[in-house]
């Protein structure tokens, strides 16, 4: 299982069966103190990373063509050279870490680490995984994933597009840009059949663009888009009917969209992993109940 949770989050999904076999030991789950905060607000941080890197790099597209500005922004992100992982490390040394530092041990974890890799670990996990040792995936701000460098997963990419975007004006309308959480359709109905609430469930975290009449889903984690049916409307998902989606990059996986901001400032309160996990089964992050039905293209 800990392989598995390695494979799925370098390819950008939220796996969470380590974090709750750590979590489950020394951990309760709490409330996060960032749930009402904007995660993609825009910081000093944020307005120098979108207008001293992004913005020259994308000087050569079009004003015009939206879409291809977005899609290279989101690119320009997840680059090593001018993106917001440069000080990343495995997500899996975040557990090991909070497991070997209950002992006074954490040190051992970040031994071959580099300077900003270890006082990011050191930072983030007294922040963010006092509670549950999962919430590091979901609780950091833009600002914070800028100003660190450490982004390793995909609501991370996605928060940081949506706060860089946000700072340079490239979508007028709040409303049209937006953060999106999804899950996996296989985990849902196998959780569904079981009642299993306790079952982790997979998902993936991007954000939605409007351009003109047209919705466009970014996959913030890989600089990809995939155009919505005419059709589509975020604003009408809700169970207990799904609306699925498919990626490039992950091409035998379908997603189950579950919960769509209203507009660009809205974090749809998934900053920790219980809050997920109920979104995933409710479209909600205060109700655990199964609310949508199976998922029966698959």
């Amino acid at each position: 299982m800990f392989t598995d949770f390695i494979r799925f989050h370098l390819n950008c999904f939220s796996v969470f069966t380590i974090c709750i076999f750590s979590c489950s030991c020394v951990k309760s789950f709490a409330n996060n103190s960032l749930e009402n905060e904007d995660a993609a607000i825009v910081t000093s941080e944020v307005e120098e990373y979108a207008n001293s890197v992004v913005k020259p790099l994308i000087a050569n597209v079009p004003n015009e063509d939206k879409l291809s500005m977005l899609r290279k922004i989101s690119e320009i992100i997840i680059s090593r050279e001018h993106g917001v992982n440069s000080n990343a490390v495995e997500p899996s040394k975040y557990i090991y870490y909070d497991i070997f530092d209950t002992l006074k041990l954490g040190f051992l974890v970040t031994l071959n680490l580099s300077f900003h890799q270890k006082q990011n670990i050191k930072n983030w996990h007294a922040k963010y995984m006092s509670d549950t040792a999962a919430d590091v995936f979901f609780a950091p701000s833009a600002s914070e994933i800028i100003k660190d460098r450490a982004a390793f997963g995909c609501t991370h990419y996605a928060r940081v597009f949506i706060a860089v975007v946000k700072e340079l004006k490239i979508i007028d309308n709040p409303g049209d840009l937006r953060y999106a959480a999804t899950c996996v359709a296989k985990d849902y109905n196998m959780a569904y059949k079981r009642q299993d609430y306790e079952m982790t469930i997979n998902g993936h975290q991007f954000a939605m663009v409007r351009i003109g009449p047209k919705w466009y889903a970014i996959n913030t984690s890989k600089g990809e888009t995939v155009e919505m049916s005419m059709d589509f409307s975020p604003d009408k998902i809700s169970p207990p009917n799904n609306t699925a989606i498919q990626f490039q990059s992950y091409p035998e996986v379908t997603f189950l969209f579950r919960k769509i901001g209203k507009n660009h400032s809205d974090n749809i309160q998934d900053n920790s992993l219980i809050k997920l996990m109920n979104i995933y089964r409710s479209g909600e992050n205060n109700r655990q109940s199964f609310s949508w039905s199976e998922y029966e293209k698959l």
